[in-house]
């Protein structure tokens, strides 16, 4: 079973194929990026219809420069790359519209237990997660997808942010405390300071 922060054989060859034109490839490697790269540039971008228009433009890059690929990197990491130069582009064209970003679909996992009571406190500790990552920087809500749901190893993020491995380090820690204080706060019911 492949994880999301190893390079499968399976990308390797589809992007292969991409590079030499086969567009059946390049649906397949669409299908398996698509929802993750909305999600991660959701933490970018406040607005879903941004969102898929940036989801396209990355794809569309994919497939253009499939064969300039320096394989220096994780598949992975190139995408969320290109992900991330198109949601900062259409973040600098709209800029009257940025603000604060909502993590859609933080929690974004089946339910199935056959009890409601299970069901209903999973449901209720994601509400929870996801009103006390909102909370949360842009910065810090972006490093904890990387980290937690895109499971990137920190030297990834820090080429992917341009940033040094050890800020990387730094941003996970206080953006974890910060989560922890949100949510502390958000179970107990006191006014986040």
């Amino acid at each position: 079973m492949n994880t999301t922060h190893e390079q499968s054989v399976t990308e390797q060859d589809l992007l292969a194929a991409v590079s030499s034109g086969d567009m059946a490839a390049f649906e397949k490697l669409y299908r398996l990026y698509e929802k993750r790269v909305f999600q991660y540039v959701r933490t970018l971008l406040n607005d879903p219809a941004a969102a898929e228009e940036v989801v396209s433009d990355t794809m569309l890059a994919v497939w253009r420069g499939a064969e300039t690929f320096a394989r220096t990197s994780r598949i992975s990491t190139w995408i969320f790359g290109i992900a991330r130069h198109k949601a900062l582009d259409a973040v600098r064209r709209n800029v009257r519209r940025q603000q604060e970003v909502e993590l859609d679909h933080a929690i974004d996992q089946a339910h199935h237990q056959t009890n409601p009571m299970d069901r209903i406190q999973q449901d209720q500790v994601a509400v929870l997660t996801q009103q006390a990552m909102d909370r949360l920087t842009q910065d810090h809500r972006e490093i904890l997808r990387l980290v937690f749901y895109e499971e990137l190893p920190y030297e990834d993020i820090a080429v992917l942010l341009a940033i040094p491995v050890n800020t990387v380090k730094t941003r996970v820690f206080y953006a974890k405390q910060q989560l922890k204080q949100h949510l502390a706060s958000l179970h107990s019911g006191e006014p986040v300071t």
